[in-house]
């Protein structure tokens, strides 16, 4: 049975201390064996109000970064081990208001990227590949792991820790390499949406009070995607553009809509005319 014991990660975190980033930045190093520089964030964070769409990244005054999914909830990278699975640094990462940030609802954690490495829980010695969808895989053998990962497939296990497994599923074991293929897997899984399997053409917005208004605001969609609007204030607001009215939608109901045209549509709450937004539709 393949066993290996490696000090639980820390939580990840995105943070202008100089004394963290130096750390961080030696054990993204140490886990990639790439140069990135972690400070990177100070020169590429943004304006209140920025843009955001379905799967980037985004983070509050805070130091904790979030996926933005499609269907308008934001995901939490548990540690940076996690993290640097999915990214080599933070480069990517927009800043927007912590009202904004409030408003999305959050909708777990993310999970490593497919493929990457093999993985383990703290208090089980079985080793794991990690397949799509947060599913872990038993490997059945030492040989099959090196098969698998290369002669120094013990540097490839990452340990999970116990509070964290509750974000995976198990599934079949692995008996032979022809069962998984850790390249194959990463190439078919290249983004987090793709990972949890959302549906790119459905994606949502969230309306906030007053103050953080749509979030976000600004949204590029394909063509043909259905936009939900979803009202999590606790008085009813508008979804009213040129071509489209809502009327009242009450708290905690939605309104949606197909966007079959490319362009650009303006929208804004007619109760609340400061509550205003955009959907871009491209090909």
């Amino acid at each position: 049975m393949i066993d290996r014991s490696d000090p639980a990660s820390a939580p990840c975190r995105y943070s202008f201390n100089n004394f963290f980033m130096k750390q961080l930045l030696v054990r993204s190093l140490a886990t990639l064996g790439t140069v990135s520089m972690l400070a990177a964030p100070l020169a590429t964070t943004h304006a209140a109000g920025v843009a955001f769409n379905a799967g980037d990244l985004i983070k509050g005054s805070g130091s904790t970064v979030y996926y933005f999914a499609p269907n308008g909830k934001r995901y939490v990278f548990p540690n940076d081990k996690t993290y640097f699975t999915w990214y080599k640094n933070f480069d990517g990462v927009k800043k927007v208001t912590d009202g904004q940030l409030a408003t999305i609802p959050l909708g777990g954690n993310v999970t490593y990227r497919p493929g990457y490495k093999m993985v383990k829980i703290t208090t089980d010695p079985k080793v794991y590949v990690v397949d799509q969808g947060g599913v872990l895989r038993h490997v059945g053998s030492e040989q099959l792991a090196q098969t698998l990962y290369g002669i120094n497939w013990k540097n490839q296990i990452d340990d999970i820790p116990d509070a964290f497994f509750v974000n995976y599923r198990t599934g079949t074991g692995i008996q032979t390499a022809s069962d998984f293929q850790p390249q194959n897997v990463m190439t078919l899984t290249t983004t987090i949406t793709q990972d949890k399997q959302f549906d790119e053409t459905a994606v949502t917005v969230t309306i906030g009070n007053m103050n953080n208004g749509f979030v976000p605001a600004t949204m590029t969609v394909k063509k043909g995607a259905t936009v939900t609007f979803t009202n999590a204030d606790i008085v009813p607001h508008t979804v009213t553009g040129n071509a489209f009215d809502s009327g009242l939608i009450a708290p905690g109901k939605t309104y949606v809509r197909k966007f079959d045209t490319v362009g650009s549509f303006d929208y804004k709450c007619s109760n609340h005319p400061v509550m205003q937004g955009t959907i871009n539709v491209v090909n």
